[in-house]
């Protein structure tokens, strides 16, 4: 099964040869601001998992509305447990609980550093492209397309890596090209997702979005679309309604719901692949290591603090005056961290790839209220965890 739902994450189990499709909504639970919460891929081939409490999800022809945060009962509370801690969601482990930290008093360890993954959204030709056209037909779509000849030359390059290898390697060489071809990472994060596209899409993705539109906007745009766009939209709309359309009344549409705006938003939220690349670097550590590397860490007691995990891939390390430590205990392929300072504000840490018996560290926020996160392994196995510091 590729999806889990979680007590406080949607989990999408995929690969480059399990697709995950699904439809989001920003929706905080909490009055985060929306602006700081980051639109979410529509298709992904890497495992993802993103928070009940900031995203409504449609998937699988269910709408999941937002929930609260749930976090287990705080350690010498004598509060009655909650089911979900006594009764684990299908798919978890059951929940483990310890108190303190591994290390409770400064300790030297054996600092490295790793690449970072930072992940973005594109646009495959592999989702929009009629399965059964040819290369050379590919081609000459593109070549008819209203794009400036740099854009048609990454356009090209896109059909030669679409049709010369595996969903897996396409992956690959996309993920490196963001890495390495800055101009070439902003061409399929940006200009990709534009009406321009629309001749290339296979299906129904036009007509449904033609059909709820103002008729009085569809006739104000139309003059405003290229050739090739013109064209495709006519033909997705029978001879009457056009006839309708022409003859009728045109209005200026309000900002953000003109076709072209509309047809953009719901290209991205329909197609937009989520890839992770590799920028930049982050500090790690390790128990053991050369002895140059070598440095005393100055962990403080940390015995208020209950760790809380369905599941055994990740354990609480320590903490220091400014950080918090974690040591996983199993390959991951992502995990993510939400530390609330507020209902009202939070900070969230994502790390990628990520080896057994590997020390990483997050901000420590003294006047933070809980921590909560999640995970996803390389065997797809999916855990969740709480942090907390006092009885809230």
């Amino acid at each position: 099964m590729i999806y889990r739902q979680g007590n406080n994450y949607h989990f999408f189990l995929s690969t480059a040869d399990s697709v995950a499709r699904f439809q989001t909504s920003i929706y905080p639970f909490y009055p985060v601001p929306k602006k700081k919460i980051p639109e979410l891929p529509s298709v992904t081939t890497d495992p993802i998992l993103f928070p009940q409490f900031l995203y409504c999800l449609q998937y699988n022809r269910q709408n999941l509305d937002p929930k609260p945060v749930f976090t287990p009962t705080y350690m010498g509370n004598k509060k009655i447990q909650k089911d979900q801690e006594t009764k684990p969601k299908t798919g978890f482990s059951p929940l483990s609980t310890t108190i303190g930290g591994t290390r409770n008093s400064p300790f030297f360890l054996y600092r490295g550093k790793r690449d970072k993954f930072q992940s973005a959204k594109y646009l495959s030709l592999r989702d929009i492209i009629h399965p059964e056209l040819s290369e050379s037909l590919v081609r000459e779509k593109i070549e008819s397309l209203y794009f400036d000849p740099k854009s048609k030359t990454f356009l090209f390059r896109l059909v030669s890596i679409l049709f010369s290898g595996t969903p897996k390697e396409e992956e690959t060489i996309v993920s490196n090209l963001f890495r390495h071809e800055s101009e070439f990472a902003n061409f399929l994060n940006k200009q990709m997702f534009t009406v321009e596209m629309i001749p290339l899409i296979h299906g129904s993705f036009l007509q449904e979005i033609l059909r709820d539109h103002d008729e009085r906007y569809i006739k104000y745009i139309l003059p405003q679309l290229s050739k090739p766009v013109l064209e495709v939209v006519r033909s997705s709309i029978s001879k009457n309604k056009m006839k309708h359309i022409l003859e009728g009344p045109s209005q200026k549409p309000p900002e953000s719901e003109d076709l072209v705006t509309v047809i953009e938003t719901e290209l991205f939220k329909r197609f937009a692949r989520n890839i992770y690349y590799e920028e930049g670097s982050i500090f790690t550590y390790r128990e053991k290591g050369e002895e140059e590397r070598k440095e005393e860490i100055p962990f403080v007691n940390a015995e208020k603090f209950n760790f809380f995990i369905f599941g055994n891939s990740l354990q609480f390390y320590g903490r220091t005056s400014t950080k918090l430590f974690f040591k996983t205990n199993d390959w991951i392929d992502v995990l993510r961290f939400d530390f609330f300072l507020s209902r009202k504000e939070m900070e969230t840490t994502e790390f990628h790839r990520l080896p057994p018996d590997l020390l990483i560290e997050i901000p420590y926020y003294q006047t933070g209220i809980f921590l909560v996160g999640g995970g996803i392994t390389k065997e797809r196995k999916p855990f969740e965890f709480s942090l907390l510091w006092f009885d809230y």
